[in-house]
């Protein structure tokens, strides 16, 4: 199915990571053009890197770092001057804290995600609405997380912040409606990061081994991670005109971690 992307410029922000790097994947097997943003300047090179020589002439690649306003609309405008316009941003970067809020030395956790998680990505898409007209009548794709539905333990930060997310999503779809833009955002489930990879290395398990082992996980309607390549499939979805009707709307692809997932094996049949 041709998802109408073709030579449309796609911002990808924490494009070194899992979700964003294979985001940038499905987006430039749809034709698109991509650029992609981090602050690990070294991953961003690695990562940009592999995709060019698949995709040559298609990616760029630039430091961002979305708690430097200046650096954002500089990111912004470079991307602009090098592809002509912007059609989507898919605001994708995301920090990670966790610490019960008590034991807390101070509120910096908290600054650094709305930096991250919502001034910052507010600022890309100001800074494209203004220095790119075409870009109101695109799209706008927001990672939330399902930790923006259910909480989740010492995660004060990290909820609040994937909650407030969805709200940009409203407000962004009402402000781009009259344009014939659209705003959605995506919730994933547990994905297999890093992050999880870490964690199953310095418990010497395999994958499979350790999903076996987190009842979060086999508390979900299909028993294991979710692959980065499931939850960028929805994003491209979402970014391209078929996402135009789901506009304001918040995708969960978790899963099924808030179906019920932790009921499947409750039994309810009288004998």
């Amino acid at each position: 199915m041709d998802l109408g992307l073709s030579d449309k410029v796609v911002i990808v922000t924490g494009g070194a990571g899992a979700i964003g790097s294979a985001a940038a994947a499905r987006f430039l097997e749809e034709g698109a053009i991509v650029v992609l943003g981090d602050r690990d300047e070294g991953k961003l090179r690695s990562i940009a890197g592999n995709l060019l020589s698949r995709y040559p002439g298609r990616v760029d690649s630039r430091l961002l770092d979305l708690a430097d306003e200046a650096n954002s609309r500089a990111f912004v405008r470079a991307a602009i001057k090098s592809r002509g316009g912007i059609d989507c941003i898919v605001n994708n970067a995301a920090v990670f804290y966790f610490e019960k809020l008590v034991d807390w030395g101070s509120l910096d956790p908290l600054d650094e995600h709305y930096q991250v998680g919502l001034r910052g990505p507010a600022t890309l898409v100001q800074e494209c609405w203004r220095q790119s007209d075409r870009s109101r009548s695109g799209s706008v794709v927001n990672i939330s997380s399902v930790a923006g539905h259910v909480a989740e333990p010492n995660a004060v930060a990290y909820t609040t912040i994937k909650a407030a997310q969805k709200g940009l999503t409203l407000s962004c779809s009402i402000e781009m409606a009259e344009y014939g833009g659209w705003a959605v955002s995506i919730s994933p489930g547990h994905t297999w990061t890093p992050v999880h990879q870490g964690r199953a290395k310095a418990e010497g398990m395999t994958r499979e081994e350790y999903e076996a082992s987190q009842p979060h996980i086999q508390s979900s309607m299909i028993g294991r991670f979710l692959d980065p390549e499931e939850v960028a499939s929805w994003i491209v979805l979402a970014a391209s005109p078929f996402g135009k009707a789901l506009t304001g709307q918040d995708i969960k692809v978790t899963g099924g971690i808030e179906a019920g997932g932790f009921n499947r094996s409750y039994k309810t049949a009288v004998d």
